[in-house]
């Protein structure tokens, strides 16, 4: 039987890589008997990271969907990747969660940079968070360190629930604020009551108080009670509570050391107790049309469901996870998708333990699965009751921040690498990819440098090739700064008919981004008139690769004033040849420049590395533009040439000690500076010879 809607939580679990979510997942499943040993990071046997590459490289790469019971209340648990290049899988999971699980390092030392990255998702998407303090049984652990240092970043809601009495090698002890108990765990995970030690009772006296004025706080009606009656009833505090982590007015803070299982079925009756289920309705617009309606989740009601993720698994192929927003589905049902206006079949309907599915007879409103074998379906898309046709709002995925070049290694290779970008970009839509024609190279960009090589590392296992990575080529335009003239005889005679054309053109500047200007001021009758859209198209076809570096010209005006032609000999070809030379003498003569693309970036620092990305930025030939702050870290508004960004993520990471980030766009064309333009016009014809030698 299906689990009911209010019976359901889901739950992400995010924060900085290594602080312990991964084994935080096998914990629960132990505590819950789901498996019976808990797995290792260092040996590859945890239910999460169930990759090879990510046994490999023993980070999370991938979201991964795991569900337990705690008391009748199923949990949903999606495990996201900390590490900052697989940002895409954290927005993917808060886009469609309740509440999220954020844990912290309990040897950390302040706020890292993938706290807070999760806690930008979360309140990006209004999902309510709870706080873990894990690794409690390390050396050098600074738990009250820890809770003023994420009070004073996210404010008095980040309330201690608990706090560790013994926190060190030896942790097996918590003080429970909401039982006003002690509880000792056993290595098994299970936990016995105690009273408060007398030494403790005055903090926990302090802390439920203060506990009761929050929650009071919260909904106007337990406030006014709590000002006449000076209390609240244990009733009354717990389902304030769980209405105050709803609406995010508390932020509830546990403690927990996955590898003793401390804490952690404490935690897990907290999550079922407290936790929010799946909302009652959800925004929507009817397919097709641009009008908002409200979609009930509700499992009596048309099914309809968001895929929010697809995985590519060996022996198995393409696999989809959705949630399921309103309705049943059911094995054998069929639903249309709202993008594509395709139906879609669903043979068997799957919940998840990492790589292991558990095959079930339905889903319901509010519930998380998997399915294979749709013929149609992508990321984002909304399958739904061909009665009821409705979309749900489509993740937005970050942009990308790294660009690189890729090309096959062997001759042959390159349709395998066309078909493999295709697949790893259904896949993970934070990885993008075009076949660029004006520079001639497929570019990759992504959420940096690793994110880069896991997702080519995939084709190159998938299609048994060998991809290399090289810098693009920057996409520079060509213009003039001055007005010139050209002149140009093509004359052919070899044996049959002969080939003649000249032409005389003019050629003066134009303002930034009036584009390409082709006119007729021809006089007489030198040159026949059904010549002119001859030369106007050879002339075009030079603005195509310009004289400099075979780089789009832009912004000019061509005036074709003169010219001579042959009785017999002059034809289109002729004067298309004759266009495109006399274009080029008077592009030589106008002062031309070199253009190239600058791009506006926003730099998210701690004040303490202002200094040095600063700098960093000018020896880029950046310009500052502008300084911010959003309460907690410095942003930096700057414009930097493309060709200073390349591999610019890595180095703000080292800059910062893998603190900054940055969002780029672009923004404009400028003037090289000669020294530059030189050294990029030489580059240019040194390859061309090397390309005909």
């Amino acid at each position: 039987m299906a689990t009911m809607t209010k019976d359901i939580r889901n739950i992400g679990l995010v924060g900085h890589s290594a602080t312990g979510k991964t084994l935080l997942v096998d914990a629960f499943l132990l505590n819950a008997g789901t498996i019976n040993r808990l797995g290792s990071v260092q040996e590859g046997t945890t239910t999460s990271d169930n990759s090879q590459e990510e046994i490999d490289r023993q980070i999370s790469l991938r979201a991964s969907l795991v569900h337990f019971d705690q008391k009748g209340i199923k949990i949903n648990l999606l495990d996201t990747p900390g590490y900052i290049d697989f940002a895409g899988e954290l927005t993917a999971v808060t886009h469609i969660v309740d509440s999220a699980v954020l844990t912290v390092d309990a040897t950390s030392n302040g706020i890292e940079v993938g706290t807070e990255l999760a806690w930008e998702a979360l309140e990006k998407n209004d999902v309510s968070p709870f706080f873990a303090v894990t690794m409690l049984d390390k050396e050098h652990t600074h738990f009250d360190e820890i809770i003023s240092t994420l009070q004073n970043r996210f404010g008095d809601r980040v309330f201690p629930t608990q706090f560790p009495i013994n926190e060190g090698p030896a942790f097996h002890s918590i003080v429970d604020v909401l039982k006003k108990k002690l509880l000792n765990f056993d290595d098994k995970g299970k936990y016995t009551e105690e009273d408060i030690p007398a030494d403790q009772q005055g903090r926990v006296d302090e802390l439920y108080e203060k506990l009761v004025e929050l929650v009071a706080e919260s909904d106007d009606a337990l406030l006014e009670k709590y000002f006449e009656e000076g209390e609240l009833s244990e009733e009354e505090i717990n389902k304030g509570l769980k209405n105050a982590i709803a609406l995010r007015t508390i932020y509830p803070l546990v403690c927990v050391s996955s590898l003793k299982s401390v804490g952690v079925s404490r935690l897990a009756e907290i999550l079922a107790d407290y936790a929010p289920a799946p909302a009652s309705e959800v925004k929507a617009i009817k397919a097709g049309t641009k009008e908002e309606i409200v979609c009930k989740t509700d499992a009596t009601g048309p099914t309809s469901l968001f895929i929010y993720k697809s995985v590519y698994e060996q022996h198995v192929g393409e696999m989809f996870y959705f949630k399921v927003m309103s309705g049943t589905l059911k094995p054998g049902m069929d639903l249309k998708n709202a993008q594509t206006n395709t139906t879609e079949r669903f043979g068997a309907v799957f919940s998840m333990n990492g790589k292991n599915r558990v095959e079930l007879d339905e889903l319901q409103a509010g519930d998380i699965g998997t399915a294979v074998k749709l013929k149609d379906t992508h990321t984002c898309n909304t399958l739904c009751d061909s009665k009821n046709m409705v979309e749900f709002a489509a993740i937005k995925f970050p942009d990308p921040i790294i660009r690189v070049a890729v090309e096959a290694s062997a001759k042959g290779d390159d349709e395998k690498i066309g078909v493999g970008l295709a697949q790893v970009r259904s896949e993970d839509p934070s990885f993008y990819y075009q076949v660029d024609p004006e520079l001639h190279q497929t570019i990759v960009s992504g959420q940096g440098e690793t994110h880069l090589e896991v997702c080519l590392k995939k084709i190159e296992d998938r299609y048994h090739i060998e991809i290399l990575q090289l810098e693009p080529k920057i996409p520079y335009r060509e213009t003039i700064r001055k007005t010139a003239q050209g002149h140009y005889r093509h004359k052919k005679q070899s044996g049959g008919a002969g080939q003649f054309g000249e032409v005389y053109l003019r050629i003066e500047p134009k303002q930034r981004g009036e584009g390409i200007e082709f006119v007729s001021e021809l006089v007489g009758m030198n040159v026949d008139r059904s010549f002119v859209p001859s030369v106007e198209k050879g002339v075009m076809q030079s603005t195509i690769e310009g004289p400099l570096t075979s780089s789009k010209v832009i912004d000019i005006k061509v005036a074709f004033y003169d010219g001579k032609q042959h009785p017999v000999d002059s034809k289109d070809i002729a004067f298309q040849i004759a266009g495109r030379g006399a274009f080029r003498e008077a592009f030589k003569a106008a002062d031309p420049i070199l253009l190239e693309p600058i791009y506006e970036i926003e730099i998210k620092i701690p004040e303490e590395y202002m200094g040095d990305v600063m700098g960093d930025v000018s020896s880029r030939r950046g310009k500052v533009l502008g300084m911010d702050s959003d309460g907690h870290n410095q942003i930096i508004k700057a414009s930097v040439p493309l060709a200073n960004l390349y591999k610019y993520a890595n180095t703000l990471r080292s800059i910062s000690q893998g603190r900054g980030q940055y969002r780029r766009k672009f923004s404009h064309y400028e003037y090289v500076p000669k020294e530059i333009q030189d050294k990029v016009v030489a580059e240019h014809q040194k390859e061309k010879e090397e390309a005909h030698s």
